[in-house]
C-alpha cells in the first residue's frame, strides 16, 4: 500500500474532525480531540482550516469543568444549502435547507405530473435560480436530494440525451449530479419516511420488508439496516409476480404500456386476490431475505384489506403490518443525511 501524503494526512484528519463537528452539532476543541484520538494540536490545526474555508465557526463558551470555559465550535449554517426535491404525481415541491438542517424556503414548482426531460427542466431551472441568489447560504449549492413516490415507473426517471451519432437514456440524478457537480441522493418517500422513523423510534427492527402498492407493486429489503440493492436498483418489482396471469404487458416491451397493463389488471383483481397472490410471493422471497417485520403501504383504495388478508397468511412471523406515515416532514433529516454522508468532498474542494 501506499504511504499517504502529507497532504493526504492532513485532508484526513480535517475530515475526521469536520464529521464530529457535524455528529455532534456542537463541540470543543478538547471534545473532539477526545473523540477523534487526533491530538489537541491536530484538531487546532484542523478547526483553523475549516474556519479559514468557512465551513466551521465558533458559537460560544461551554461549560467549564474547572479552568477556562472551551469554546464551542458549529458547522457554519450559512455556508451554502441542501435542496430537497420531492416528486409526486400531484405535482413537484422543493425545499432549501441551511447547512444546519433548518428550512430557509418552500415551493410548489408544478402542481402537475412531468416526466423524462421535462422534468428534468423543471428541477433545473429552480436550480439555476438558487445558484444566482447572492447569499452564500443560497448560492452555494451542497448536495441535492431525489425523494419520489414510490410506485413511479423507473423510465419516468430517465433522461433522453441525443447526440450526432446515437440516443442514449440517462438517469436524472446522473444528468443532474453531473451538471451540477454535486452529490444527489436518490429516496421513495414512503420507505424513507419508514425508515427514519425506525431508526429513531424503533431501533431493535433491524431486518424488515417494505412492499408499495401503486401504478407497480414494488418491495424493499433492509438486513442488519443494510438496504439489499437489487442490481443498480434498490427496489424490486413484484407486479408481474403478483399479478401473475392477469398480467397483460408483454415484459420485452418498453415504456407506458407495461405499467398501463399492471394497471388494468390491478383493477381486475379483487383485495382477496392480490392479498393472496401477495402472500405467496412473500412466502418466496422470505427464502432469500429472512425478515422480521414486513410493512405495507400504497394508494390502492383496499389497502388495508390487503394487509388483512395477507397478516391472516402469516399469524406468528413475520410480522405483517400497514406502514403509517410518520408525524412530521422528513426532509430536513434527509438534507442532513446527504451533508453528513458527503462532507469529505466539503473539505477536499
Amino acid at each position: 500500500m501506499a504511504k499517504k501524503s502529507l497532504k493526504d494526512v492532513r485532508t484526513d484528519n480535517t475530515a475526521q474532525v469536520l464529521e464530529c463537528i457535524l455528529k455532534q452539532g456542537q463541540s470543543s476543541r478538547i471534545e473532539i480531540a477526545e473523540k477523534t484520538m487526533l491530538s489537541p494540536s491536530t484538531v487546532g490545526q484542523a478547526v483553523a482550516l475549516l474556519m479559514e474555508k468557512g465551513l466551521v465557526e465558533e458559537l460560544r463558551a461551554g461549560e467549564s469543568t474547572g479552568g477556562r470555559r472551551p469554546i464551542l465550535l458549529r458547522v457554519n449554517p450559512g455556508f451554502g444549502c441542501i435542496v430537497t426535491i420531492e416528486i409526486k404525481k400531484s405535482g413537484i415541491a422543493a425545499q432549501i435547507f441551511d447547512m444546519a438542517g433548518q428550512l430557509l424556503d418552500g415551493q410548489t414548482l408544478v402542481n402537475r405530473w412531468v416526466a423524462g426531460n421535462d422534468l428534468l427542466d423543471v428541477i433545473d431551472k429552480f436550480l439555476k435560480k438558487v445558484k444566482n441568489q447572492k447569499s452564500p447560504a443560497r448560492g452555494r449549492l451542497i448536495g441535492l436530494g431525489l425523494l419520489y413516490q414510490d410506485d413511479i415507473p423507473e423510465y419516468d426517471l430517465m433522461i433522453e440525451y441525443s447526440t450526432l451519432i446515437s440516443t442514449d437514456l440517462i438517469r436524472l440524478e446522473t444528468v443532474l449530479a453531473t451538471r451540477y457537480n454535486i452529490p444527489v441522493k436518490k429516496e421513495f418517500i414512503n420507505r424513507y419516511s419508514l425508515d427514519y422513523y425506525l431508526r429513531t423510534i424503533d431501533a431493535g427492527c433491524t431486518d424488515y420488508a417494505y412492499i408499495n402498492i401503486g401504478e407497480r407493486i414494488t418491495a424493499s429489503f433492509i438486513l442488519n439496516k443494510s438496504l439489499v440493492k437489487n442490481s443498480e436498483d434498490s427496489v424490486f418489482d413484484l407486479s408481474e409476480a403478483v399479478l401473475c396471469g392477469n398480467y397483460a404487458g408483454n415484459e420485452h416491451r418498453p415504456g407506458r404500456s407495461v405499467a398501463f397493463a399492471q394497471e388494468i389488471a390491478l383493477k381486475k383483481l379483487t383485495a382477496e386476490k392480490i392479498g393472496r397472490q401477495l402472500a405467496q410471493v412473500i412466502r418466496s422471497a422470505l427464502l432469500f431475505f429472512p425478515v422480521n417485520d414486513i410493512f405495507i403501504n400504497g394508494q390502492w383504495k383496499n389497502l388495508d384489506q390487503i394487509v388483512d388478508i395477507v397478516a391472516k397468511e402469516f399469524p406468528v412471523h413475520p410480522v405483517i403490518r400497514k406502514s403509517g406515515t410518520p408525524d412530521g416532514h422528513v426532509n430536513d433529516s434527509f438534507a442532513l443525511r446527504i451533508l453528513t454522508e458527503n462532507y469529505r468532498l466539503l473539505v477536499e474542494s
